[in-house]
């Protein structure tokens, strides 16, 4: 079987397609080492013809099918003694990567990072590379500090004052605040030390981010802009409401732009980190639909611009399928970004009870079909469970 594989690679290569061929090669890579001594010798030509394929610029622009990323968190990896058919599950689904998020709730300060480098280090020599989840709007996996910490104005209940809400509610950091965002890039290069492939940048899952502030954020915006109002009266309305004058509503559209700017400069700030730490690697930053239907919105709720993030960080943009959505507006969007590599569709996983990862991808591509030759963020919930 090994040498049969070994020899359709090489014949899919001959036809020019060469990702059934990198396909094939993956199978036998993923082989477990120690087994008999021809299926090692063709998985040793295997992974070196991988890694020969993989330096082929006329490969990667050539190679047809599409990319498929499963997402899935740290603590959701099956067992070590598990991976090797796990790895040829996933590949025979047509998975090429995996997306893992670190965090753990029960683990300790390296534990994680020690998971995902052994995990890295045997998905590579199966042929699938491996990007980290990062979610900078959470802060999860790193000390918050109290002062991190958002605000948001509201009005109490019967009350026409508009007044700070507890901060005591909220629980998650600004990502203006230039000591979380400090942490946020010594995280970064210490994940990036676990050898991955690139990083995805987790889109906000609450709206309101123009309506959140910390004294630092909003200090360093009215000094910029010489700002003379609090932000109880700025961010009392909204955007283009009564609450606000003429003057005033100015200046929240631009609190609004420049907060979404500021996430921006901290994403090119991570793509940095990791070409430092390897030039090849790639950014994929998750938004949501309202970026392409409702810029505005999207702008205001989660802080996503897309002309600040594909300027300042040349990463890849994946975005959330949320609903039905119409597919052919991703199409201009794909103009935009001038290659359609660097724009993906993130769709949420089934979740059939008691099937594989793989089974639960293949379910998810079925279902799909008008999805054509999108490259693919593959999400499974935290809950998800599977054999």
């Amino acid at each position: 079987m090994a040498e049969a594989r070994w020899w359709l690679g090489r014949s899919f290569e001959q036809l020019g397609d060469y990702r059934a061929a990198m396909a094939e090669y993956r199978t036998l890579a993923a082989a477990e080492a120690g087994g008999e001594s021809d299926q090692q010798l063709y998985r040793a030509h295997a992974l070196r013809r991988l890694d020969e394929l993989r330096q082929m610029p006329s490969v990667a622009q050539t190679a047809p099918g599409r990319q498929i990323a499963v997402g899935l968190s740290v603590a959701q990896v099956p067992a070590v003694s598990e991976w090797v058919s796990w790895f040829q599950s996933l590949i025979k689904s047509g998975v090429t990567a995996l997306l893992v998020d670190p965090a753990l709730s029960d683990g300790v300060a390296g534990e994680e990072v020690e998971r995902v480098q052994t995990l890295v280090g045997a998905a590579h020599l199966a042929g699938l590379a491996v990007w980290i989840s990062l979610d900078l709007h959470q802060g999860r996996g790193l000390p918050v500090q109290s002062e991190w910490i958002t605000m948001a104005v509201g009005r109490s209940q019967g009350s026409s004052n508009w007044s700070v809400a507890d901060p005591t509610s909220m629980v998650h950091p600004d990502v203006l605040h230039p000591g979380y965002q400090a942490a946020v890039e010594e995280r970064a290069k210490v994940l990036l030390r676990t050898g991955c492939d690139g990083m995805l940048l987790q889109a906000r899952e609450g709206q309101g981010f123009a309506k959140e502030y910390s004294e630092a954020s909003y200090q360093l915006f009215a000094s910029a802009f010489a700002v003379t109002i609090s932000p109880q009266q700025l961010l009392g309305g909204s955007g283009g409401g009564s609450f606000l004058s003429p003057e005033e509503e100015a200046i929240y559209w631009r609190w609004a732009g420049w907060k979404a700017r500021g996430y921006a400069v901290l994403a090119a700030r991570i793509r940095a980190r990791l070409r430092e730490v390897n030039p090849t690697g790639r950014l994929l930053i998750e938004t949501h639909n309202p970026m392409v239907n409702g810029p505005l919105a999207a702008l205001e709720q989660y802080g996503e611009d897309l002309a600040e993030l594909l300027q300042r960080t040349g990463g890849t943009i994946v975005v959330r399928r949320e609903g039905a959505g119409d597919l052919s507006l991703l199409d201009p969007l794909a103009q935009q970004t001038g290659a359609t590599d660097r724009l993906w569709l993130g769709v949420a996983a089934l979740e059939p009870e008691g099937a594989s990862l793989g089974e639960r991808v293949r379910a998810t591509l079925a279902t799909v079909p008008e999805q054509g030759s999108w490259n693919l963020v593959v999400r499974l919930s935290d809950a998800a469970r599977f054999p």
